[in-house]
């Protein structure tokens, strides 16, 4: 992994959410790249990988829990900071469980993303 990568991926099937959370990044002046699209993030996560993952739990074709959990068993990712974000009411559990640093309900506060961003891409 590259240890000067500051780079963040935000995978939600929700254009909204995604648009938004591409913003808040972008606004912190850290680079971001989005995915729509659950299955083709684990071959974009393999050409580079971020230092922040924020990753919607569910999702049509591949769901956050089962990226997570591969991404957990591969040590490539070992140093993959993700962010579980849903609106489920048992996310953090499926999340956390999955393997997820830490999990976000939605709607969550831009300054928790804000809070987020600070401490794992900016002061490190």
């Amino acid at each position: 992994m590259n240890r000067g990568n500051n780079k963040v991926v935000v995978c939600d099937d929700d254009k909204g959410i995604l648009e938004m959370l591409e913003m808040i990044v972008q606004s912190s002046g850290v680079p971001v790249k989005t995915q729509d699209d659950s299955s083709k993030l684990l071959k974009q996560l393999e050409v580079e990988v971020p230092k922040l993952l924020i990753i919607d739990l569910w999702m049509p074709n591949f769901p956050g829990d089962a990226i997570i959990r591969k991404l957990r068993s591969d040590s490539h990712f070992k140093d993959l900071y993700i962010l579980c974000i849903s609106a489920s009411l048992n996310g953090e559990q499926i999340a956390m469980e999955a393997g997820a640093n830490q999990f976000l309900s939605k709607p969550f506060d831009i300054n928790q993303i804000l809070s987020v961003l600070d401490r794992v891409v900016l002061s490190n």
